[in-house]
């Protein structure tokens, strides 16, 4: 498996679809042109396409050493072969012979130092290698492409293009099932195919056929501080999402509607800027404003209490006595005086008691 095998499998695809876009990865997604075709031909050929430098190809793009997600077995580490992006993998590793074509193959690989059963270590239980196929780049009937691709952001085609492949191996998952004739539901378990969703990230400074080789690694999930490999990730049961960043997932060109898109949201994430702006401001002066004016408020209320007591000072006098011994009816009497109102026909305090 090389030349040869490579060559023919290219000419019997392009003989058999007419050598359509899909099928030499060249996506255009709504105007958006992403061209995937160097990688594909270098897993085809086992060479850089332009260079003819031998690269280290097995058949697929190989990512090893994935650690297992929050779905997984914790002790297994996982090795994924994918496909040539475009089409199924051309040779199957050994552990996925008994499965059908598939754009994507995940291969455990039990790792005895991270169980936490001994007795499970013990009796080799889990120590098998297993094979799962995670989704097709082609139909199974008819032999014809059926993986989708898409913007992984659709307001931004800059970011890079969605890979997505269904029907893979049947799997085990808990779904939200809807009763028939009614809008109740319920999660269960049921039985669903996997599905593999690649995102080509664009990144300029990665060149995968740079290398010399499609064995890539995968990032360690488990350690904080690993941002070099490449992300795996289950993150619902049986769907896999893989990050793949490279330069060849920047679109070469993008049409008018994909030029239009990017320019409306910049539009609008610019209006909604200086609507925040504007609202930061007023919400700004608005605090400052409540805030002077509560002071203002409590400024004038201890100027009245002031004022009141200058005015009933002739109480105190009366009343110093029981005030200064802490007598509770002297205290009320006095704090009467200063929240009463006073009238013009009240009688002098001279002649009243406590």
């Amino acid at each position: 498996y090389v030349e040869e095998l490579g060559t023919k499998k290219i000419h019997a695809i392009h003989a058999k679809e007419g050598g359509s876009q899909a099928s030499r990865c060249k996506l255009n997604v709504r105007g958006s042109v992403y061209d995937l075709s160097m990688l594909k031909d270098a897993v085809d050929m086992g060479h850089h396409p332009i260079t003819k430098r031998p690269i280290d190809s097995p058949g697929s793009i190989v990512i090893e050493g994935a650690s297992g997600g929050r779905f997984d077995v914790p002790h297994m580490r996982y090795t994924y072969y994918l496909s040539n992006l475009c089409d199924n993998v051309a040779i199957a590793p050994s552990e996925c012979d008994h499965l059908p074509p598939a754009a994507a193959y995940q291969v455990s690989d039990p790792r005895p130092e991270l169980f936490q059963d001994k007795k499970q270590m013990l009796s080799q239980e889990g120590l098998k290698k297993s094979c799962h196929a995670l989704g097709t780049a082609r139909d199974p009937k008819t032999n014809n492409l059926i993986f989708s691709y898409a913007h992984i952001d659709e307001s931004q085609p800059e970011v890079g293009v969605q890979l997505i492949y269904p029907l893979g191996e049947n799997c085990t998952a808990r779904r939200r099932v809807y009763s028939s004739g009614t809008s109740r539901s319920r999660m269960a378990w049921t039985t669903v195919p996997r599905e593999l969703i690649l995102n080509v990230r664009c990144d300029p400074r990665v060149d995968i056929l740079a290398r010399r080789t499609l064995r890539l690694q995968a990032r360690d999930t488990t350690r904080f501080d690993d941002d070099d490999g490449i992300l795996v990730s289950e993150v619902e049961m049986c769907q896999y999402k893989i990050d793949l960043p490279s330069k060849l997932g920047c679109p070469e060109k993008m049409g008018k509607a994909a030029l239009q898109r990017i320019k409306h949201k910049r539009e609008q994430h610019q209006k909604r800027q200086r609507y925040d702006n504007r609202f930061r401001q007023k919400r700004n002066g608005g605090s400052y404003y409540y805030a002077v004016l509560g002071w203002t408020a409590l400024l004038c209320t201890v100027l009245f209490m002031g004022y009141r007591v200058w005015t009933k000072r002739e109480w105190i006098v009366i009343l110093k006595d029981g005030l200064s011994k802490g007598d509770a009816r002297a205290w009320r009497r006095l704090l009467r005086e200063l929240v009463k109102i006073e009238n013009k026909n009240s009688n002098s305090p001279a002649g009243l008691g406590v």
